[in-house]
């Protein structure tokens, strides 16, 4: 039977395991990083599944204490959606209690349920990888706490304090997704593209200020690189954001699909590249360009360039705000007086003209600092040896 939408069952859900992955989404992942000693199973949230048994129950008459009522509470609907999140996630947090497994693990670090669980359940570890770079201009008051994060690297140390981000302890290892895709790319790769853009188009989730800003930045950019390319014999390439015919390909305020964007823009002068999100060919197609350029901002760009690949990303908002946390030397910023700097074009062409060897070693340092790979072993290895020390050092407490 569904209540609200969720799906409730008068049973037991999961059998005993020693690890509980929290959400679907990417849990491949984790598949990938727990030790082969460890049980493991997924809690799925897409919906939450409601498996009502009498220790869940009696668990969440004791957790009932979580509860907090908000201060506005004379906003009728933000006070009823809080408290039922709220309620939400005390069953979560029961219903975890009641399997009592070594560790709970999610692929999805900035989820608020994921947070709010880690803040009130501290008998468990709880662990997360991180699968995207989080800017700050998204940050805007929702919780983000975490016991054990793997994250890419000293960018996410530094900075995640600074904006108020509880992290208890933080494990450098770069992009897992990076590391896994790129190490089993063929070393000896081959150039297919001169120039790859990554698109972030923004897709169906509506029309708010920061859509509108990067969707006019977006075309902004695209039409200057168009004219770039059709003056240039270069082969370039567009990988799409959002997966053909998906919910996410046609922009109802834009009136038109992702294709149909790029094709009014580039005609012919570029090859647009359907995204595969479950083979994620992206890795590949970056690793075998020459050049990988966004016209906004995208986590790929600094995956990439972990990996030694020479990227820029292209700031046609007339603000720094969406750009802060990327480095002023692979940022290009457009202003209104070219003569303050030298324009894209030239940019371009200096990025491309100088050798791989050259740029790498001119920006290694903040390559380790955006993405921090291990040294001596691999990303997956290093996550596999801490999950053990991690549920030993907890156990050893118990």
């Amino acid at each position: 039977m569904k209540i609200f939408g969720f799906p409730f069952f008068f049973k037991a859900g999961h059998k005993k395991v020693d690890i509980l992955v929290f959400d679907e989404t990417n849990s491949e992942l984790i598949n990938q990083v727990v030790p082969k000693e460890f049980s493991k199973d997924i809690f799925k949230s897409r919906p939450i599944n409601i498996f009502i048994t009498l220790p869940v129950l009696l668990n969440m008459f004791k957790n009932l204490k979580d509860l907090r009522f908000s201060k506005n509470f004379l906003n009728k609907k933000y006070f009823i959606s809080d408290i039922l999140w709220q309620l939400l996630c005390i069953y979560t947090k029961s219903y975890i209690q009641t399997l009592n497994p070594k560790a709970v693990m999610t692929s999805i670090d900035n989820c608020t349920k994921f947070a709010w669980l880690s803040e009130n359940i501290k008998t468990i570890p709880f662990i997360a990888i991180q699968n995207g770079f989080r800017l700050s201009s998204d940050v805007d008051g929702d919780r983000y706490n975490c016991q054990h994060l793997f994250c890419f690297g000293k960018f996410e140390i530094e900075k995640f304090k600074k904006r108020g981000f509880i992290v208890e302890n933080f494990y450098p290892v770069g992009s897992l997704i990076a590391s896994t895709k790129f190490l089993n790319i063929n070393s000896k790769k081959h150039i297919d593209y001169h120039i790859l853009v990554v698109s972030c188009w923004r897709g169906n989730i509506g029309f708010g200020q920061d859509v509108k800003d990067s969707m006019k930045a977006m075309r902004l950019f695209d039409e200057d690189l168009s004219e770039f390319l059709k003056r240039k014999n270069l082969k370039a390439a567009v990988i799409m954001r959002s997966e053909r015919d998906s919910d996410q390909w046609h922009m109802p305020e834009i009136g038109m699909t992702e294709e149909e964007y790029y094709k009014t823009i580039y005609e012919d002068s570029i090859e647009i590249i359907d995204n595969d999100l479950y083979e994620k060919n992206i890795y590949g197609l970056m690793m075998n360009s020459e050049l990988i350029i966004s016209g906004f901002s995208s986590t790929a760009l600094i995956e990439a360039f972990g990996f030694g690949k020479k990227i820029l990303y292209c700031n046609y908002t007339k603000t720094d705000k969406y750009h802060a946390d990327f480095n002023e030397d692979i940022v290009f910023k457009k202003n209104e007086n070219e003569n303050e700097r030298d324009n894209l074009q030239e940019i371009l062409d200096r990025l491309l003209e100088i050798p791989e060897k050259e740029y790498q070693e001119k920006f290694k340092d903040l390559m380790h600092y955006y993405q921090s790979f291990p040294k001596g072993t691999s990303s997956k290895n290093f996550i596999k040896s801490k999950i053990n020390q991690i549920i030993l050092k907890n156990e050893s407490k118990i």
